[in-house]
């Protein structure tokens, strides 16, 4: 009877071992099963295979990368500023693709800069920038006007276009307000001296009181370094020139001139900046009813022949508009 009851108790514990050891099993087994569910990407989320990555990161790289060009003075254009080029990063290329899990190819680009640039260059004015990219830069000089800048504004906010603003000191004295407004919606603020002189007649003394004290009169409204130079009426020597380069300032002209002064019809001021148009374009204008009633019809055109926008601001410092796509399907 005591070796019957004996086994008994062995038994029981055997079973109970054996439960415990299932349970531990089990256990093990989720815990297994949980960091493979963990570490393996969820339904529906794809991986691309190393050797199908490289292949399409070797085709954008192909059919994305640019060279830079490099800043030269032209015989007649004087100074062309460069522009920087872009270079695939395949190796990060390749890290942002593979944890995005999603099929598609996510490219890291790098900007290379030029190896000569605008900056090494003799002090020269500046008509346009490169002919390398399709893109233009809007320019308004403004001495007079007033009342056609709300519109103006309007407009390129709408188009979600950034210009070029060369504001007179005098100017920005009467209207410290609307120089803020233009600064405030993104536009470049650039010089264009004080009382509208000829730079040309001007001594030495009053020559650097333009450039000097234009810059602190603008400087002081809206904060900002102002380091471009557009002179009253185009008439500038080369005392001007280098005595903007001293000041860290650029000269600019310009090499399709709409000749909004003259108060053309807006459809005929659309066809003459049209009809001159260029990659690498800076377009004059003024605050004008022709003009503020001609520029999104002006926008629109330039854009249908291909065109970006940039400000001078990007031009000197050879920055590009057009950026490669950071994300390119498989079809892309």
């Amino acid at each position: 009877m005591k070796e019957t009851r004996r086994v008994s108790v062995w038994y029981r514990a055997g079973s109970l071992l054996s439960g415990l050891l299932a349970c531990a099993v089990c256990l093990a087994a989720t815990g297994t099963n949980a960091a493979a569910a963990k570490a393996k990407p969820a339904a529906g989320t794809q991986r691309l295979p190393a050797s199908h990555l490289e292949t399409r990161l070797a085709a954008a790289a192909a059919a994305y990368e640019r060279a830079p060009v490099n800043a030269r003075v032209d015989r007649v254009w004087h100074a062309v500023p460069g522009l920087a080029g872009w270079r695939l990063d395949q190796p990060a290329s390749e890290r942002a693709t593979q944890q995005a899990h999603d099929g598609k190819l996510h490219c890291e680009w790098k900007m290379v800069p030029p190896e000569v640039r605008l900056s090494s260059l003799p002090a020269e004015p500046i008509y346009r920038g490169p002919s390398e990219e399709r893109s233009v830069a809007l320019m308004f000089n403004v001495s007079w006007g007033e009342a056609y800048l709300p519109s103006l504004l309007d407009t390129l906010r709408k188009e979600h276009v950034q210009a070029t603003f060369f504001l007179d000191g005098a100017w920005v004295r009467k209207h410290p307000e609307l120089a803020k407004d233009i600064a405030q919606s993104g536009h470049v603020i650039g010089s264009h001296g004080t009382g509208h002189p000829d730079f040309r007649k001007l001594g030495a003394a009053e020559l650097s009181r333009q450039v000097d004290g234009t810059n602190q009169i603008i400087e002081h409204v809206v904060h900002r370094r102002v380091i471009l130079l557009a002179p009253p009426a185009g008439s500038y020597d080369q005392r001007t020139v280098e005595r903007a380069r001293q000041a860290g300032m650029y000269t600019i002209l310009w090499s399709d001139d709409s000749v909004d002064w003259m108060r053309p019809s807006p459809d005929r001021l659309v066809e003459r900046v049209m009809a001159n148009v260029h990659p690498g374009a800076l377009v004059l204008m003024h605050p004008t009813d022709p003009t503020a009633r001609a520029l999104p019809q002006l926008i629109h055109r330039l854009r249908a022949a291909g065109y970006t926008f940039r400000t001078v601001d990007d031009v000197v410092n050879e920055r590009p508009a057009i950026h490669p796509p950071a994300v390119l399907s498989e079809t892309s």
